[in-house]
């Protein structure tokens, strides 16, 4: 969890932390289901070919021109007069890898073109180039401060390409001094506020390796900034490191003007912070009150690897401090620590009604095998489930989720009965955590949810928890479609997109799905939103797919786009789509929104080979997409692109 401000000292903060992590750890839940399509899907810029995109690639492998084509190269790019011609002829030479060092100076002096995807496709050509462009890291250092994001991206992968393909264990002097004053810079772009150049930047910093020595008083610079949007982008690189991060990070708990954001980073990382926890003990033994209630709820974060932390968080629930004894009772939860059972007991039995409830839930986590421990946990829960603090509720909603992985069906499905109401709540936190626990709970919330779907008070929510429990929703799907016939908008967007989430079981959707999109009438976003349910179900909609194709060249650059994905869906393999669909699907992978830029990868790769065009934006996406299954997405489509 990131909290965007630093917490007040008050044991709410604890209340809201808990509630938030309660079901963390527990039964995971579905897979995020497809999201609603982007309104708007930005142009992209001509992308390069590059040799090898992949940063732990050679970045060569492309046989030798002949060097008078080189020559060639190079003046036809010092003679292109417009940024479309000039972004060629460099993608041109980037192509050529290694080969192309004769044009590295028109390459750097495209990198000072005006136009920015003039300047970022000449730095990722240099970086293809790969070792023997060595000498110009001192040059594309500046790059990493580009007005523009892509340069900077580009900067940094650049650098990374140029040490991977150098890569012998000992550099010389001369080169390694070079590499060396790459350090801190990329440093700097690993806070940048785009998340491309920070991907990038922490991408180069591992191909450097630089020691614990030379990067944490970097890191702890970082973290002890007065500017919020400094610090998060710090915490999220680390977070986007892993466990490399962790020596860094337990560093930069060493200074106190960095520690507490140091621990939110490691929060971040879970599991993978686990060789943090002695120095996590330690604070929450002798740091001050937010130091260590952030301490204890990394080691929660952490769970079962910092069990050791135990008998120190045992001892703060013990010592009756209202400001930390919360937070302790549910790390202790989380790490299932034992010989905690003595302290939880006590708190369970004690006056204060939060806390017991917390200590129960402890309990029953740490002894799930103990009926009468498991059932004091979940009558207290439910008690807090008619709380009138809204932090209770939320906190006893997430509780009873994290526990219902151990129910049996009957018992999950009365559960999800008692908690859909709550998707009302007049606090919007308890409603959020209500939703994500019926998803947790899954197949067993569906005859909770169908029950009341027809509910005007609860019947948005229920769509969107429907949404992500995808086909495991089916039985609910007639509901769905008699909601599209309804007046509102909003109601048939939402049960259109619930549709789509369901896919092929929700077959019974086409006629009402193809209503809305042969109507003229209807709002945009309405009819993207049914042709994108209609490309959901699949084949089975192939009767909607002539109007789809129709679509697909309509002067609406999304809906065109929607339509012809949607029709590739339903009709995969259509090879007369595809020179109407690859142009499109390419512009689709520089969109804002994640859903856009995942669908438009998964189809270039259900095209083909046929799509080689998409290769250059595809590997750039891959490497660094902020979204991890945007990523493996547009990798596996190349594997299936590039396949003989």
């Amino acid at each position: 969890m990131i909290r965007f401000a630093r917490p007040s000292i008050p044991a709410a903060v604890a209340v809201l932390a808990i509630a938030a992590l309660l079901g963390a750890g527990c039964a995971e839940p579905p897979p995020p289901a497809p999201q609603k399509p982007a309104a708007q899907v930005q142009p992209a810029a001509p992308v390069a070919k590059p040799a090898a995109a992949v940063a732990s690639a050679p970045a060569s492998v492309a046989p030798a021109p002949a060097a008078d084509a080189i020559g060639e190269l190079v003046k036809r790019l010092a003679a292109a007069s417009g940024g479309d011609e000039r972004v060629a002829v460099i993608d041109e030479i980037g192509s050529i890898g290694q080969n192309a060092l004769p044009a590295l100076d028109g390459l750097m002096a495209a990198c000072h073109d005006e136009d920015p995807r003039v300047r970022w496709h000449a730095v990722r050509a240099i970086g293809l180039i790969g070792e023997d462009a060595r000498a110009t890291l001192p040059r594309l250092l500046p790059f990493l401060t580009d007005a523009d994001p892509l340069v900077v991206t580009q900067a940094a992968a650049a650098i990374a390409r140029i040490r991977t393909d150098d890569n012998r264990p000992a550099v010389p002097e001369a080169d390694a001094a070079a590499y060396a004053a790459a350090i801190e810079p990329l440093a700097n772009t690993a806070v940048h506020p785009d998340p491309r150049a920070r991907r990038a930047a922490v991408r180069a910093l591992r191909t450097l390796t630089p020691s614990v020595e030379t990067l944490a008083p970097i890191v702890s610079r970082h973290l002890a900034d007065a500017d919020p949007a400094v610090v998060i982008g710090a915490v999220q690189t680390f977070a986007d490191m892993g466990d490399d991060a962790v020596p860094f990070l337990v560093k930069a708990m060493k200074d106190p003007a960095s520690r507490y954001w140091a621990e939110v980073a490691l929060a971040e990382l879970g599991p993978d912070a686990a060789p943090a926890t002695a120095v996590l003990t330690e604070t929450v033994e002798s740091g001050d009150v937010e130091q260590r209630l952030q301490a204890m709820l990394t080691l929660a974060a952490i769970g079962e690897g910092a069990a050791a932390a135990g008998p120190a968080i045992a001892t703060v629930l013990d010592s009756g401090d209202a400001s930390l004894q919360l937070a302790a009772a549910f790390a202790l939860g989380r790490l299932k620590a034992a010989g905690a059972d003595e302290s939880l007991a006590k708190a369970a039995a004690g006056g204060k009604p939060f806390l017991a409830s917390v200590a129960a839930w402890a309990l029953a986590r740490i002894h799930p095998d103990d009926p009468a421990l498991v059932e004091q946990a979940l009558g207290r829960l439910r008690q807090g489930l008619a709380s009138t603090d809204p932090e209770a509720r939320q906190a006893a909603v997430t509780g009873l989720s994290s526990l219902a992985e151990g129910m049996n069906s009957a018992d999950r499905e009365e559960l999800a009965g008692s908690l859909v109401p709550l998707l009302a709540d007049p606090d919007r936190d308890v409603g959020r955590a209500a939703g994500a626990a019926l998803i947790r709970i899954g197949g067993d919330a569906v005859a909770a949810l169908r029950a009341k779907v027809a509910d005007p008070a609860v019947r948005l929510q229920i769509m969107e928890v429907v949404s992500a429990l995808g086909p495991a929703a089916k039985p609910v799907a007639g509901d769905l479609v008699a909601a599209l016939g309804e007046t509102s908008d909003e109601v048939r967007g939402e049960a259109a997109f619930a549709l789509a989430a369901i896919g092929a079981g929700a077959a019974d959707g086409v006629p009402g799905l193809s209503a809305i999109l042969a109507d003229d009438a209807a709002a945009a976003g309405l009819r993207y939103a049914a042709a994108y349910a209609l490309g959901r179900i699949g084949p089975a909609a192939a009767a909607a797919e002539p109007a789809l194709r129709k679509l697909s060249e309509s002067d609406d650059e999304m809906m065109a786009t929607v339509a012809v994905w949607a029709a590739l869906q339903v009709k995969p393999g259509d090879a007369s789509l595809f020179e109407t669909a690859i142009p499109r699907l390419r512009r689709a992978l520089r969109a804002d929104r994640e859903l856009a830029r995942l669908e438009a990868a998964v189809a270039l790769g259900d095209i083909g080979p046929a799509a080689a065009s998409a290769i250059p934006i595809l590997e750039l996406v891959s490497e660094d997409d902020p979204v991890k299954r945007v990523r493996d997405a547009a990798a596996e489509a190349l594997g299936k692109i590039k396949a003989k």
